[in-house]
């Protein structure tokens, strides 16, 4: 769908009603440097045109007699189109889980996908904006008539100045997909969208799995005991198949630990004090609360 306006603030006008249409937002994917020059003047140089066919996304002008000038164009895409930062992202991401594993003095472990809202949606809106000079005006389509008038245009340039007019030509290419109402369609079927207190719980009891993880690895680097250690390792190793054959089977899908399995995680603090390296208050309170915390998610 093209349409020709007269002012910016009819473009911006469309484009915002666009947006409450769909609940979604258009950003700028490229703007030429004239487009927003409010100090650019036609010039004897520039190429007249009668129409455009138009190619590349950018709207085609149908012939009316009225010469124009291209003066810039611009192009906006759905916020949720194609994603133009993968390898950013892609090296930001490995770079933060290479620092975090430094840090905390982890294994080797597969550093987290980055998430992005991009769903490839094609919607697009392309303008281009054009000088016209409608006292150049020819009744015919001939060359011969639009050559006569061009050379009149330029003569008329290189003398004085030139009454132009300025439209704006816009073009609607493709609908939305991928997304509805501002949501990514994925996320609506996977059931992903969390709500926020959801969110900020599951951030929170990843934090504590971290900060859990530390202090046994505090706890193991000052043991010295063989059988403690080939103790907990064994258990360490069990909770890991479990947990990465789960990841494996339910990808996307929130995580819920048999109650059986889950005595895997209290073992561990029993193992401990029972070696004399942490003391028995401190274990029974970690293994209380590995416990509850493990029958609050299996609940939740």
């Amino acid at each position: 769908m093209t349409r020709q306006l007269e002012g910016s603030a009819d473009v911006d006008a469309l484009v915002k009603r666009l947006e409450e249409e769909s609940l979604t937002r258009f950003v700028t994917f490229s703007v030429d440097r004239h487009y927003n020059d409010k100090d650019w003047q036609p010039l004897p140089v520039n190429r007249v045109h009668w129409q455009w066919a138009g190619g590349s996304g950018m709207p085609s002008i149908k012939f009316t007699g009225i010469p124009f000038m291209f003066v810039g164009s611009k192009r906006l895409v759905c916020h949720q189109g194609k994603d133009l930062a993968v390898a950013q992202k892609r090296k930001y991401f490995e770079e933060k889980a290479r620092k975090m594993l430094e840090d905390q003095s982890f294994g080797s472990q597969k550093s987290r996908r980055p998430s992005t809202k991009k769903v490839g949606c094609p919607a697009a809106i392309s303008i281009s904006k054009t000088a016209a000079f409608p006292k150049f005006k020819v009744v015919d389509s001939a060359e011969r008539s639009k050559k006569a008038a061009s050379k009149m245009l330029r003569m008329a340039l290189e003398r004085d100045p030139v009454v132009w007019e300025t439209h704006y030509v816009v073009l609607l290419t493709n609908e939305h997909a991928g997304h509805a109402g501002g949501r990514n369609e994925a996320d609506m079927s996977s059931g992903s969208g969390l709500i926020p207190c959801k969110r900020a719980r599951k951030s929170d009891l990843r934090r504590k799995c971290v900060k859990l993880t530390k202090q046994l690895m505090d706890c193991l680097n000052a043991t010295e005991d063989y059988h403690t250690l080939e103790e907990v390792s064994q258990v360490l190793s069990t909770l890991l198949k479990d947990l990465a054959h789960l990841n494996s089977n339910m990808a996307g899908k929130p995580l819920h630990l048999d109650p059986k399995k889950t005595k895997v995680l209290s073992e561990i603090p029993t193992l401990l004090s029972q070696r004399g390296i942490i003391g028995p208050e401190s274990a029974h309170d970690e293994s209380v609360g590995a416990q509850a915390d493990s029958e609050q998610e299996l609940t939740s």
